[in-house]
């Protein structure tokens, strides 16, 4: 009887190990129904009233919800056992049922104008387990649960918060005041003579941006290479201002400098008798703004591009009695055409999304970017221009990307082959090295300047009027208690970088383990949808989710919910190329070894991979922390008073004209910003010397 009785609960625990795991995933589902809204609550969880939660429950009156979660439990009619991969049909049911389900839900949200409750989240993720699952067992990509469901997950996400709000940023486009649908609106709205004037303001500033800053990014990457070598702490500063500058500040210290009342103004009108004007303000000023910011992008392109060239072609060029010149503009410089095409075309894309800078220094010269913010947050609210101007710059965008991704990728300048010898950089020209090393310490000591300016503005009473030495600025920011100043923003900036940072890491890594480690269709696909988001400009992804995420089916405007999702998917291109330059440098073999031992992919993701990626997961956290805190285009429309930022807070102070405030605020943040990144780097220094002197030891 004792064998019978524990041969039947073996049988019992086979059975029940056995068992379907959707099963287990409707109830969840009927779980979440009866405890969580299934409705939006429009002040959230702990703000709202009894009644408005009891209201949002899909039980408490005969609503649409009731389909959504009914609907799913037609899944309970299967066998109570999974199947294997021989009862297809079974399985390609679940597919196409768990999809139509999901897009029931959001088409009928959208149509009955109810916004989805935390309930639906549940709902989504279970039909997501079912599409996995089904997909497993039909051995899609070897059966492996963790990377289908990885892709599932991605493909998901990329709809929902890149592909689904670029369509929303069209709608507003096709309607009027009253939401009547009228098709040639846009057409009248881009017949405007201020509109047509804005877009060649715009393309024109971007022209010009492009080329000189890709010109300084091409001195700077000649010097650091050909001239100066051992001076690696230039190309280290030049990479990293950019990134630490919070927006605004640029600009705000070209004001201290050229303004009405800065200090090389008042030399020129003491020396040279030169009239006070506003000639700063407008093309000039935004101009100069845009170089000073975005030329470092450019060197950084540049200076991997100059690195990469084999010096053989050029010694190959003195044997044929080439001289300096010669070799230098007939062989350096054509094969660094995708490299200059590349800076010139991400500049370009730089300037029309760029928004702190003509804000500050635009004066009557108006651009895109500006003329967005001013038709969302201005007097005038006009959704319709808004959306208009955005799909204007959204396609310059677009296509500026499209040329880069399709008509550079496809050229090969190769000039490293798998032969040893390299030869030795030959020198420059005399006349062109001193040119450069000219032009380089001009700019170093006009940022200087400029860095000084702002540095010191922070000190005074008020710049160009009283120039006595004061700490009012950082009392009234710091001094006034943490509920109070800037503590508030500051504090929900760091929280919010903090949470967005390490998502953006693991998101990148993971579509880059997809991309890199996995094949299927569609990869391509994927790859580019996610690298839209750095081609996406900051206002067009602001504006575009303001417009599809303010309705049904989705309600996040006004939470801090968007405004981390926000930060994330600007920053998950970088996350992505991280991820696929550290997964090149690893041999596949490893994977494969891991598996051969039976190691799921999770496993050897987490116990392999991550291990020999910790330096390109650090950098890439300190990037998307940096990037998070300075960020203010995509999310200048999204914050509410409850969930400001650092950016909008600087944003308000130059509205208010206290510039003194805003600018002590940006110095601090590029102090703060700096030590994080020093402390990152120090980190990823180390970890590297350990794992090379853990070689040598080997």
């Amino acid at each position: 009887m004792n064998n019978l009785a524990a041969e039947s609960d073996l049988r019992q625990l086979q059975s029940s190990e056995q068992r379907d795991p959707i099963f287990y995933w409707i109830i969840a589902l009927i779980g979440a129904f009866v405890l969580l809204p299934s409705f939006s609550l429009d002040y959230g969880v702990f703000e709202s009233t009894s009644q408005e939660f009891k209201e949002a429950m899909g039980w408490s009156g005969m609503n649409i919800s009731w389909l959504w979660f009914t609907m799913p439990l037609v899944l309970l009619i299967r066998p109570f056992q999974a199947q294997d991969k021989y009862a297809k049909k079974r399985h390609q049911f679940d597919i196409s049922y768990a999809g139509f389900c999901v897009l029931f839900t959001l088409l009928s949200s959208w149509y009955t104008e109810q916004g989805l409750g935390y309930a639906t989240i549940v709902l989504f993720i279970t039909l997501g387990c079912v599409i996995t699952l089904a997909l497993a067992r039909l051995e899609y990509l070897g059966g492996d649960i963790f990377v289908i469901g990885a892709l599932v997950s991605i493909v998901s996400l990329i709809s929902i918060f890149i592909i689904y709000p670029s369509i929303a940023i069209f709608v507003p486009m096709f309607q009027d005041d009253m939401g009547n649908f009228v098709m040639w609106q846009f057409v009248e709205i881009l017949g405007r003579s201020q509109i047509i004037q804005i877009i060649l303001n715009s393309i024109m500033l971007g022209t010009s941006v492009g080329v000189v800053a890709t010109i300084f990014g091409l001195v700077f990457a000649i010097y650091t290479t050909r001239i100066a070598k051992r001076s690696a702490f230039i190309a280290r500063i030049f990479s990293i201002l950019p990134i630490v500058t919070p927006p605004f500040v640029v600009g705000l210290g070209v004001t201290l400098m050229l303004g009405r009342s800065g200090y090389i103004t008042e030399l020129m009108v003491d020396w040279f008798g030169l009239q006070h004007t506003n000639w700063l303000y407008g093309f000039t000023g935004i101009w100069m703004a845009q170089v000073l910011a975005f030329s470092p992008m450019s060197f950084m392109i540049l200076d991997g591009a100059m690195k990469s060239l084999s010096p053989s072609l050029e010694e190959a060029s003195y044997t044929l009695r080439a001289n300096r010149y010669q070799t230098f503009f007939q062989i350096v410089m054509p094969l660094l055409k995708p490299a200059l095409a590349n800076s010139f075309l991400i500049i370009f894309v730089q300037s029309l999304a760029d928004f702190s800078n003509p804000l500050v220094l635009g004066g009557s010269f108006d651009v895109l970017a500006t003329q967005i913010y001013f038709y969302i947050a201005g007097a005038q609210l006009d959704y319709a221009s808004a959306s208009t101007l955005g799909a204007v710059l959204l396609i310059f965008s677009l296509a500026i990307f499209v040329i880069q991704y399709i008509w550079i990728g496809k050229r090969s300048y190769v000039t490293i082959s798998g032969k040893s010898y390299r030869g030795d950089v030959q020198p420059l020209p005399t006349g062109l090295k001193y040119g450069v090393s000219g032009l380089l310490y001009f700019w170093m000591a006009f940022n200087i300047l400029l860095y000084g300016s702002i540095v010191f503005g922070s000190f005074t009473v008020n710049w160009g009027v009283d120039y006595s030495l004061t700490l009012d600025n950082y009392i009234n920011l710091f001094g006034m208690g943490f509920s109070e100043g800037a503590w508030p923003s500051l504090l929900t900036t760091m929280t919010y970088a903090g949470v967005a940072a390490p998502l953006t890491a693991l998101f990148g890594l993971l579509i880059a383990y997809i991309v890199v480690r996995q094949q299927f269709h569609g990869k391509k696909v994927i790859e580019f949808a996610t690298m839209l988001c750095f081609a996406v400009p900051g206002t067009v992804a602001g504006v575009s989710y303001i417009l599809a995420f303010n309705d049904a089916p989705v309600y996040l405007t006004g939470t801090a919910v968007i405004v981390i999702i926000s930060m994330v998917m600007r920053n998950i291109p970088v996350g992505i190329r991280a991820g696929i330059a550290g997964l090149g440098q690893l041999d596949k073999s490893l994977d494969e070894a891991s598996l051969s031992l039976r190691a799921n992919s999770f496993k050897t993701i987490t116990h392999i991979l991550i291990p020999l990626l910790r330096p390109a997961i650090l950098s890439t956290l300190i990037y998307s922390f940096v990037r998070a805190m300075t960020t203010v285009s995509a999310i200048i429309f999204l914050v509410t008073p409850e969930t400001r930022v650092a950016t909008s807070y600087i944003l308000n102070r130059v509205e208010d004209g206290e510039y003194g405030i805003a600018i002590a605020y940006g110095s601090v943040l590029i102090f703060v910003m700096l030590a994080i990144i020093l402390i990152f780097d120090a980190l990823v220094g180390e970890a590297r010397v350990s794992r090379s002197k853990a070689n040598n030891q080997d």
